[in-house]
C-alpha cells in the first residue's frame, strides 16, 4: 500500500511538472512569436493607408561631392560614418570629408603587395578602410589617411565585407553566381584579421536548386543584420558570434521553387511569374521599428515592424512605369519631409541613416514635381532644397542623400 502511495504521488509530481513546463514553454512560445516574427503574408492580405515618411525620418542631408576637384561616373556604393564619406566607383575608392570636400584616394589600383586588383567590396569602421581586392583573395586594410596598415587573406566565393573592428570582419557570400547547393555555402560569417574563421552560419536551403539571390544586409547598433534566400532567418553578427533574432513570415508570398530554379525564362516571363511574389528585400532599422521596402504585384510596397506590438503593417504604392525587365521605375515613399526625391528602396550600410545616390537631373525633377503635390511638414527644408536644386549642375557628380531616422 505504502509504495502505491509513493507511485502515485511520483505520477503527480511528474504531471504536475509537466503542465508546468508546458505553461512555461507556451509562455516562451508566445513572447517569442510576439518579438520574432516579421509577418508579411498577414499584413499584404490587411494593408494600411500610407505612412508618413516625416514619422521616421528626422531629417535629410544632401552631400554634393566636390566637383571638379573629383569627378565619377557610377557609384557602386557608398559608406560614410561622422567624419568620413567613401564613395566606391570604378576601380577606384575616393575619400571626402563629411560635407563632400574630395580629401584624397584610398589605396591604388595595381598588382603590387600593397594594391589591389579592382575592388569587389569595401567597408568603413571609424578610421579603417578595408578594400576587397578583386581576383586576389585578399583584403587589404587603410585607414582614412590612405597609408596601408595589413592585409587579410579571404576565401574564393565572397563579395561583401563590413569591417565590424580592426580584427573581424563579416563575409557575405556572392549571390547571382553560387549554385544554392554549394556544399560551401554559408548565410553568412566572420574572419579575423588573419584570415581564420571565428564563425560561420550555415543551413540547409530551401531551395533545392537554383542560384542565390542578393541577400538584405543592414546596420543596426553596431550589428550586421542579414536575411538571405538559404532560409527565411534573420541573423545578427557581432565580433563574436551570429545568432538568428527575427523570422519573415513569406507564407504563399514567398518565392515558388520551380521560379527561383528557372533561370532560363524569357525576361517578360520572369516578369510575369515574379509578380506572385514578393522580392526585394530592403530593411532599415530604428530602435523600436523596423522600416520595410519590397516588390509584390507589380508594385512597390512599404511597411513598419513594431518591436513592441509584434505587429507589420505594409502598403503599396504603384509604379510611373514598368519596363520589360520588370524593373519599377517612380512609386517611391512619398517624403512629405522637404519635397525631395522618394526612397524606393533602403540602403542601410551606416547605422542610424538610409542612403540613396540621386543624378542631379533626377532630383531637380523630382523635387519641382513633388512641389506641386506633396504638402511637406517641413516648408523651411523645402526651401533650403529648392536653393541646392536650383545651384546644380547637370554634369556634376552624384548626390548622396542621407536620410537620418529618428533616435
Amino acid at each position: 500500500m505504502k509504495t502505491t502511495q509513493i507511485l502515485i504521488g511520483m505520477v503527480m509530481l511528474l504531471i504536475a511538472c509537466s503542465d508546468s513546463k508546458t505553461q512555461s514553454n507556451q509562455g516562451t512560445k508566445s513572447t517569442s512569436s510576439l518579438e520574432k516574427i516579421i509577418d508579411l503574408e498577414k499584413a499584404i492580405e490587411n494593408p494600411i493607408e500610407p505612412l508618413n515618411l516625416s514619422d521616421f525620418v528626422e531629417d535629410i542631408e544632401y552631400i554634393r561631392p566636390e566637383y571638379p576637384a573629383s569627378l565619377v561616373d557610377i557609384i557602386f556604393d557608398v559608406a560614410l560614418n561622422e567624419n568620413y564619406l567613401l564613395l566606391q566607383v570604378r576601380e577606384r575608392l575616393l575619400c571626402y570629408s563629411r560635407d563632400g570636400k574630395f580629401l584624397r584616394e584610398i589605396g591604388k589600383n595595381g598588382q603590387g603587395p600593397k594594391e589591389y586588383l579592382g575592388i569587389r567590396a569595401s567597408s568603413l569602421h571609424d578610421s579603417l578602410v578595408a578594400i576587397h581586392s578583386n581576383w586576389t583573395r585578399k583584403i587589404l586594410w587603410y585607414n582614412t589617411d590612405g597609408e596601408y596598415l595589413k592585409e587579410t587573406p579571404v576565401a574564393d566565393g565572397i563579395l561583401n565585407i563590413d569591417v565590424l573592428n580592426n580584427d573581424r570582419i563579416v563575409i557575405h557570400h556572392f549571390p547571382h553566381t553560387t549554385p544554392i547547393d554549394d556544399p560551401n555555402l554559408c548565410i553568412v560569417g566572420i574572419i579575423d584579421s588573419k584570415g581564420d574563421t571565428i564563425q560561420l552560419k550555415k543551413s540547409k536551403p530551401y531551395y533545392s536548386k537554383g542560384q542565390t539571390l542578393q541577400q538584405s544586409i543592414w546596420k543596426y547598433n553596431d550589428m550586421v543584420r542579414v536575411l538571405s534566400c538559404i532560409n527565411d532567418t534573420v541573423y545578427s553578427v557581432s565580433k563574436d558570434e551570429i545568432l538568428p533574432t527575427y523570422v519573415v513570415n513569406f507564407g504563399k508570398y514567398k518565392v515558388s521553387q520551380e521560379f527561383f530554379s528557372d533561370m532560363h525564362s524569357s525576361p517578360s516571363e520572369k516578369s510575369e511569374k515574379g509578380r506572385k511574389f514578393i522580392r526585394h528585400l530592403s530593411f532599415s532599422e530604428m530602435f523600436d521599428k523596423i522600416l520595410i521596402t519590397f516588390i509584390y504585384d507589380k508594385k512597390n510596397w512599404y511597411g513598419v515592424h513594431s518591436k513592441q506590438s509584434g505587429e507589420t503593417s505594409v502598403w503599396s504604392v504603384k509604379p510611373d512605369s514598368i519596363n520589360k525587365y520588370g524593373f519599377l521605375k517612380g512609386g517611391g515613399w512619398v517624403n512629405d519631409v522637404d519635397g525631395g526625391y522618394s526612397v524606393t528602396y533602403l540602403k542601410s550600410n551606416s547605422d542610424g541613416y538610409f542612403i540613396r545616390i540621386v543624378p542631379p537631373d533626377e532630383l531637380k525633377a523630382r523635387s519641382l514635381e513633388n512641389k506641386e503635390r506633396i504638402e511637406v511638414k517641413y516648408p523651411e527644408k523645402q526651401k533650403k532644397l529648392e536653393q541646392l536644386v536650383n545651384s546644380l549642375d547637370d554634369d556634376e557628380n552624384p548626390i548622396i542623400i542621407i536620410y537620418k531616422l529618428k533616435k
